[in-house]
């Protein structure tokens, strides 16, 4: 048995050096070919998109499901876009047709984009991000670690009543016609998600907890949050289909985890279909679906502002909207606000776009061709410091926690910019790990009183 396996890790270090060594020579082509013409008829593009689908696919072979793999697909997508789309033209041709920017920009488009892949999936995979070894170790917390049943109502409640607030409207109307938030503030959806934390480590036995686990998913897709509610459903596929009695089994290949993946990117691609119409059950919308799922509409929108941001940069210079994230952790309730605008809105600002950049997108405004250098270095200490430090403090409860908020926010992370991750982390986290100590605390001494109390003679 153990020299099966050890034969499955020689082999799999094997397959990973020689297609990388084959796909770092594709990044270096477009690493070469910045400051060149754009030409739509290289077929380099075509055949070193094929390579690197078959770079993903190991990628996956390697990690199997969980967060090494979902983050590698996330970072895919924009690859399809660039490298198979934007050469003929289906790339937001909204914008595009009339600026060109993409055409202007491809080689550094292409160029970040690949470097960030693959980097990103070396460092997971030096770091032993395979889901044996990070993802199964975890979850196995996710069982029985919090034991106070006044906190597990607490933030049942906490979690139901905030995706109220977040999305006050009743499912199944348009995105563009929902009503703003029933309370003032922007990061309802974090509390909801990052209430839906305690839920999940809560006691199981509590029906209220039993509620508030199907009610927030269902709340939150049925109101279109896909971006919010993406990572935790890959923690809700995790548990369901890698844990059996608190005892976590090796994640291995079956129909039925195909199936429920499939179904589960259908349901994310057709939610975004229909979010602008409200929801429409027809065989049309279904095969719209699955044709988006490839070259998907949010994708091509950010695409299309990281060329505006090259463009942003080249003609204005440099900018620092990544220090600028220090005063952007100002609680807006104190009445300070941030002088300069996040990335994304700054880059809207000067040239028309739908929001939205890609993290290494940033890094460009910011440094440059050596922005996109750093990016995923940068951005990896970034995601996985908190969760070090967690551990450290809170010990398995931390660590969980950790890797609760890296999955809930690797999508905004990569898409939209690091205040997604890093204001909840700094305002709303400890605020929430503090009352849970508070509550158990208060619950345990209410246990230890009355336990004295029945056993007292007196």
């Amino acid at each position: 048995m153990e020299k099966h396996i050890e034969a499955d890790d020689r082999f799999e270090k094997v397959l990973f050096i020689i297609v990388n060594l084959i796909t770092g020579i594709s990044v270096i082509y477009y690493l070469l070919q910045l400051g060149q013409v754009f030409n739509a008829d290289d077929p380099w593009n075509l055949f070193i998109l094929i390579i690197f689908s078959f770079k993903l696919l190991m990628d996956i072979y390697i990690f199997k499901v969980g967060f090494s793999s979902f983050s590698l697909v996330l970072l895919f997508l924009p690859i399809i876009s660039i490298l198979g789309y934007a050469p003929i033209g289906e790339v937001q041709p909204l914008f595009n047709d009339r600026t060109h920017l993409i055409e202007r920009h491809f080689y550094t488009l292409a160029f970040g984009a690949l470097f960030f892949y693959y980097a990103w999936s070396i460092l997971l995979w030096v770091s032993n991000k395979t889901y044996g070894n990070y993802d199964a170790k975890i979850l196995a917390y996710y069982s029985g670690t919090v034991h106070s049943l006044l906190a597990t109502w607490l933030f049942s409640i906490l979690a139901v009543v905030s995706a109220i607030i977040y999305l006050p409207d009743l499912p199944g109307g348009a995105y563009n016609e929902l009503s703003p938030s029933l309370l003032p503030g922007n990061a309802w959806n974090s509390v909801v998600v990052i209430s839906y934390f305690f839920v999940l480590m809560g006691v199981k036995e509590s029906g209220l907890r039993k509620f508030a686990i199907l009610f927030v998913p269902f709340w939150l897709l049925s109101h279109y949050a896909r971006v919010d509610i993406l990572g935790l459903l890959l923690i809700l596929y995790l548990l369901l289909t890698a844990t059996k009695k608190l005892d976590v089994i090796k994640s291995s290949f079956s129909f039925k985890k195909v199936a429920l993946i499939a179904g589960g990117l259908l349901l994310f691609s057709y939610l975004g279909l229909v979010r602008h119409t409200g929801l429409i059950f027809d065989v049309q919308a279904i095969l719209d679906s699955v044709a988006i799922l490839v070259n998907y509409p949010t994708v091509q929108d950010l695409v299309y502002s990281t060329a505006a941001a090259i463009e942003v940069t080249h003609t204005y210079g440099n900018f620092h909207t990544i220090i600028d994230y220090i005063p952007q952790l100002i609680p807006s309730f104190l009445g300070i606000e941030a002088k300069s605008p996040e990335a994304a809105h700054l880059v809207a600002s000067i040239i028309h776009t739908n929001y939205g950049l890609f993290v290494y997108g940033e890094f460009y405004l910011n440094l440059g061709v050596l922005g996109l250098v750093i990016a995923p270095f940068a951005t990896y200490i970034i995601i996985f410091t908190p969760t070090i430090i967690l551990k450290k403090l809170f010990g398995n409860f931390g660590m969980a926690l950790g890797y609760y908020w890296i999955v809930l926010t690797i999508a905004r992370v990569f898409w939209y910019g690091f205040i997604y991750y890093i204001k909840p982390l700094v305002i709303i986290l400890p605020v929430f790990i503090i009352i849970y100590l508070v509550v158990s605390s208060f619950e345990k001494d209410l246990v230890d009183k009355r336990e004295l109390k029945s056993t007292d003679p007196h």
